[in-house]
């Protein structure tokens, strides 16, 4: 009973995506569905979808439908079964993973594996050569129909605190190691790694030891909670003579009152330049008295200086001085500008392409290493 509900959710899915490319195709088209006929056939997919052009051009795609695809599966999809079945096959045959719902991250990982996919939401990318077909749509960014199952949210400083450690330290570490290294329990540890795992963003042996990390995927995912004038405590400001002569004067403070740490666009451009920075960001102990020291003025409209009390420590971890000024990591300073406004996410793209060029200019070989002078 069970095997034959979920043949039929198969077949609507199958049935629903054909619907769908029918509708985004010329009317001269046909768009078709077919069940395989051999099931039990290693060589053959569980579904095709034709699609033709008035020419009699035609194209049939092998389609994999799917109650669900996390960013996991799409390794196990085409590394099992489905994945020997599409090898078997002739490489000119194009997939088609079908879905209810397919998470950013599951689509990315699908594009980059040349694999079209369709869910319900809207959700497409579908590439034919011959018929020459392309159509690409965004659909529901969240899952309409969750599982009641509850999801780690990566939201918070310990969440952040977590996260700027997997991307600044090269693996292998286990769970104990990670949470001695940034004070958090194993457990909270534990069941971060297992949401960033189904999402394909670290790597795990078979005893949770953390083997690989995706330092790009994690920063995107971790900008899609974080946001560097919300998560932190912002005061704005005007420098009457400009964001780079405040910079200018923060090199000259003899005594200054308090930590403090340049972030965002000033820290960015520093190693990956882009264009004159406008804003000057920066973390700080002591806002009043820094603001004092620089003879900033209030202000909420055109600020050109933020000063921000950090939303965790682990923003001054790994700070590095330059012409006796503190610049916060690459990876923070990421994070900030990713999820700015204005030119700054142009500049944390910039800073990203630089960092991920070689990681070895700043990323720290283990969780006892120093970092390198970036």
């Amino acid at each position: 009973m069970e095997t034959a509900r979920l043949r039929n959710s198969e077949n609507d899915l199958v049935i629903a995506a054909a619907v769908w490319l029918n509708e985004r195709t010329p009317e001269t088209w046909t768009v078709e569905a077919s069940r395989s006929q051999e099931p039990s056939d290693r060589r053959a997919a569980d579904a095709a979808i034709t699609v033709r052009d008035p020419r009699s051009s035609y194209a049939t795609f092998a389609v994999e439908a799917r109650s669900s695809v996390a960013p996991r599966d799409v390794e196990r999809l085409l590394g099992g079964s489905f994945g020997q079945k599409l090898r078997a096959m002739t490489p000119h045959i194009p997939v088609l993973v079908v879905a209810p719902w397919l998470s950013e991250r599951t689509q990315t990982l699908l594009a980059a594996e040349g694999v079209n996919y369709v869910d319900l939401t809207g959700n497409a990318r579908v590439q034919l050569d011959n018929p020459a077909l392309f159509v690409q749509s965004q659909g529901a960014a969240r899952d309409p129909a969750p599982a009641p199952r509850g999801r780690v949210r990566l939201r918070g400083s310990k969440a952040g605190r977590l996260l700027r450690t997997l991307v600044d330290v090269r693996p292998p570490y286990g769970v104990g190691e990670l949470a001695a290294a940034t004070g958090l329990a194993p457990g909270y540890v534990s069941r971060v790694l297992e949401a960033l795992d189904e999402d394909a963003l670290v790597e795990r042996a078979r005893r949770g030891r953390v083997e690989r990390t995706d330092v790009e995927g994690l920063l995107r995912r971790w900008a899609e909670a974080y946001d560097v004038f919300a998560t932190n405590e912002v005061a704005r400001f005007l420098a009457p003579r400009g964001a780079r002569a405040a910079l200018e004067r923060l090199e000259r403070i003899d005594r200054p009152p308090g930590r403090f740490a340049v972030t965002g666009s000033f820290a960015a451009v520093r190693l990956a330049p882009v264009a004159a920075p406008a804003l000057l960001a920066v973390y700080a102990d002591d806002v009043e008295a820094l603001s004092r020291e620089l003879e900033l003025m209030p202000a909420d409209a055109g600020a050109n200086v933020a000063l921000l009390r950090p939303f965790d420590p682990v923003a001054w971890e790994g700070s590095s001085l330059v012409d006796g000024v503190a610049y916060v990591t690459p990876s923070q300073a990421a994070i900030d500008c990713l999820s700015g406004n204005g030119r700054m996410p142009a500049e944390g793209e910039a800073l990203l392409g630089w960092m991920l060029a070689d990681e070895r200019r700043w990323r720290r070989s283990s969780l006892t290493a120093d970092p390198p002078a970036a």
